[in-house]
């Protein structure tokens, strides 16, 4: 017990109790990809059944295609974008990391994040890779944590503010709502973490030491914040305008204001862990969003499809980092420390 608490993992050595856990862990990954394959092929059913496929793959057919390799460019470039915005959280708290590094990290992320064969998905990978050098792997992976809620917050920032600016688009009330309220959530949540933590453990806890001292940057750095704001709203901007490249890709007739607001909910909605990747999630997403613009079915699952293949190709990008890098995955676990610990 003592060992534990001075921050030692098990090690990866032979043994029955190693191999049953290993073996129950890999049971409830597949168990898991499983499930989301069954989501996501029922989304895809359902979706199936309401769309005339000869039009939708008439649709796909006319795509520009310059227009939807400029697609793939401005969203790779979104990716340096958020790369960077990492970096500036991870220098933040004490890791000295070179832009080329932190990018080659992410985009690494971005190809398991779509292809992980386990329960190493993008974002455990990509703190792994952080946190190797000096072995501050929980602090690594609150970076990975802080990045995404930046990146959440500013989702749910950029559908209200467009929503107050452009108008609600006739969309219902409770949405409307429902979104304003997440946003104030997730604002809220974040800055009571501290206290909360005061009040429920020990100062001697190993948690509150981390919150405390290792992580006190992301409650307390405003500067900290309202950089990684700035970067986020950058970085979803040059998504909308990607979006909208997309869609007169394919001629769809769709206000750009409207991607404003859209587009973030769609990504919240395809980020919940029910699905492979969003799929078919996010695509329901569109076609629920855009029928109440006029746009067909069959367009807008296209859209969805062809959203889907950029992602597919960034991420490909991604496999072609981490092989022509000549990098390979770090452990999971730490080497054993029983010497060290005794």
């Amino acid at each position: 017990m003592a060992a534990a608490s001075r921050g030692c993992y098990p090690a990866l050595v032979e043994g029955e109790a190693t191999s049953d856990s290993s073996g129950k862990s890999r049971v409830r990954a597949w168990s898991g990809h499983l499930v989301k394959a069954g989501v996501s092929a029922a989304a895809l059913w359902i979706l199936a059944s309401h769309v005339d496929l000869g039009r939708m793959l008439e649709v796909l057919r006319r795509a520009d295609l310059v227009m939807v390799s400029a697609v793939v460019l401005l969203y790779l470039v979104g990716q340096l974008l958020t790369a960077y915005r990492w970096r500036v959280i991870a220098t933040r708290v004490g890791f000295d990391h070179s832009m080329t590094e932190i990018a080659r990290y992410y985009f690494i992320g971005m190809f398991f994040n779509l292809f992980g064969p386990s329960t190493l998905g993008g974002d455990v990978v990509r703190s792994l890779y952080l946190g190797q050098r000096d072995k501050r792997r929980t602090v690594a992976f609150n970076t990975v944590i802080f990045d995404r809620l930046s990146g959440l917050a500013t989702l749910v920032a950029v559908a209200v503010i467009a929503m107050a600016v452009f108008g609600r688009f006739d969309l219902p009330l409770p949405l409307v709502w429902l979104t304003c309220l997440a946003g104030a959530g997730i604002i809220v949540g974040w800055w009571v973490i501290p206290p909360v933590v005061r009040m429920v453990l020990d100062e001697g806890s190993r948690l509150r030491r981390l919150v405390e001292v290792e992580l006190d940057p992301f409650w307390r750095d405003r500067a900290l914040l309202w950089r990684a704001a700035w970067v986020s709203i950058s970085f979803h901007v040059l998504q909308v305008v990607a979006l909208i490249l997309l869609g007169a890709s394919i001629s769809m007739d769709l206000a750009w204001q409207y991607y404003f607001i859209f587009h973030p909910l769609v990504t919240i909605l395809s980020a919940l862990p029910i699905s492979l990747a969003g799929l078919g999630i996010r695509e329901m997403g569109y076609v629920w969003f855009l029928e109440r613009q006029g746009i067909d079915n069959d367009v807008a699952v296209a859209f969805g499809l062809l959203w889907f293949v950029v992602l597919l190709v960034s991420s490909l990008f991604g496999g072609l980092v981490y092989l022509t890098s000549g990098s390979s995955l770090p452990p999971f676990f730490r080497p054993s420390c029983r010497r060290r610990c005794r």
